[in-house]
């Protein structure tokens, strides 16, 4: 076929003005708004159309030039098997087989997720840092808050054998502790933040998280405004403790959840790097640094029945996480909600970023969201949504009196009693007649088909909860 046929064919140009009369046209006089313009669970409009903005700036990120990346960002393998035997394997098989990161998820945090490393398993610790010390990788911990002392114990054996080569994210976040009713409380935090931070490993050591709430049935914007207000309360704690805000933005990373809605979540991880700049400025900070974003695809988009389709679910999460800026991405087995993830499973989690990598090319754009008119609109109204949402938990007394006033867990479940049923496809639609039996590990501790997060949120995750 000769490609000039479509030259000559060609179409004439048209205006904004000009596509809407032909669209109301072509609706036969429904109306416009009702039929084609839709809404975000926050209540944002997103419209069939937009225009490019020619104008728009690029958001900056962390991981250009990460050497151990190369220039990628981190792609975060779950080291989560109580079985320890089974899990250095496992980690070993991640690391030379594409991931650049671990996570050392403990039982009983934020995105255990009902699997987990016990409390006595730190003496793991050891052998993990003498890995660390022969081949560079990033390490970030999920540990619950009430077991705050393993961040110790974890800088103290990198440092023995000098395990320094890639970033170390301690992950202290008191706060989600808070919201899921277990221990929680900011004694003596501050003391050992600077313990962690005296030990100069690059990374981070406090986690503003917005996972927790986004799993419980929060929209974006409201996820959005409880990482803001956990990143505040930690500036405030911070800064009595003699620490500049300078310093407090280099040790705090961000962490969202990334689900299937692919613009809803580029435009959230942009918007919290806006949100995250706003701050620095509110500070009196000249030069803004971008924060470190951690991204971590959604527990409650998960299915149990028909897991396969979770893998699409997956790619879309981890493609929206990449254009948006997520530094580092951690993608949860789709079988996750079933058991502990067999090879296979985990063998595909890890796939669905190294193709996006390596065959995709996805990492070689810094920020190509930017200027796409639909993205850089439902970017500025989640940014604007959310800081409206973060000034109002500011104003009756910060993130830890709204958990405590239960203005948090009224926010949730009045989002999630919003949010409209919606199909999904392999699970109410077009469901399997017969479902095929999956292989995993072992059962997850939380065996109920629906888990509660007590006594704060109250709210029902919704992994396999549509199932």
């Amino acid at each position: 076929m000769d490609a000039s046929i479509l030259t000559e064919a060609g179409f004439q140009p048209i205006d904004e003005a000009g596509w809407r009369q032909l669209a109301e046209k072509a609706l036969k006089g429904a109306d416009f708004d009702a039929t084609l313009v839709s809404q975000s669970d926050d209540g944002l409009p997103i419209r069939p159309i937009y225009t490019r903005r020619v104008d728009a700036e690029p958001l900056a990120h962390n991981h250009a030039g990460t050497p151990h990346a190369g220039d990628a960002w981190t792609v975060n393998q779950r080291r989560d098997d109580a079985d320890l035997v089974r899990a250095r394997a496992q980690m070993a098989d991640d690391l030379e087989n594409g991931a650049t990161g671990i996570a050392l998820v403990f039982a009983g945090s934020a995105s255990a997720h009902g699997a987990g490393l016990t409390a006595g398993d730190e003496t793991a610790f050891r052998k993990t840092a003498a890995s660390r010390a022969a081949a560079a990788f990033s390490l970030r911990l999920e540990a619950p808050h009430a077991d705050r002392a393993l961040a110790g114990t974890l800088a103290r054996a990198l440092d023995a054998a000098d395990a320094r080569r890639a970033p170390v994210h301690f992950g202290l976040d008191p706060f989600s502790a808070a919201l899921a009713g277990t221990a929680s409380g900011t004694t003596d935090l501050a003391a050992l933040v600077k313990e962690l931070a005296g030990f100069g490993f690059s990374g981070t050591v406090l986690n503003a998280d917005g996972r927790l709430v986004h799993n419980a049935g929060a929209g974006e914007a409201l996820e959005l405004a409880v990482a803001a207000a956990a990143l505040a309360e930690i500036l405030r704690l911070l800064d009595t403790a003699g620490m500049a805000p300078e310093t407090t933005f280099a040790l705090t990373g961000l962490s969202l959840a990334a689900d299937q809605d692919q613009f809803l979540t580029t435009a959230k991880l942009r918007a919290a790097r806006r949100i995250h700049a706003r701050m620095q400025a509110a500070c009196g900070i000249a030069e803004p640094k971008p924060a470190h974003l951690h991204a971590e695809t959604s527990w409650r988009m998960l299915t149990r029945l028909d897991p396969e389709t979770n893998i699409l679910r997956n790619t879309i999460a981890v493609f929206s996480a990449g254009t948006g800026g997520a530094d580092e991405i951690t993608v949860l087995p789709h079988t996750l909600a079933l058991g502990v993830p067999d090879p296979l499973a985990r063998r595909i989690a890890r796939n669905t970023q190294v193709v996006l990598i390596t065959e995709s090319n996805l990492a070689h754009v810094a920020d190509p969201a930017a200027g796409a008119g639909g993205i850089e609109a439902l970017t500025d109204a989640l940014a604007e949504k959310a800081w409206e949402t973060f000034a109002g938990i500011e104003r009756d007394g910060g993130l830890s009196a709204a958990i405590a006033s239960g203005k948090i867990k009224a926010l949730v479940e009045t989002a999630r009693a919003d949010r409209k049923a919606k199909p999904i496809v392999g699970t109410t639609l077009f469901p399997l007649k017969t479902e095929r039996p999956f292989t995993v590990l072992g059962p997850l501790a939380e065996a109920a088909a629906k888990t509660r997060l007590t006594p704060v949120l109250l709210a029902d995750l919704t992994a396999g909860a549509a199932a």
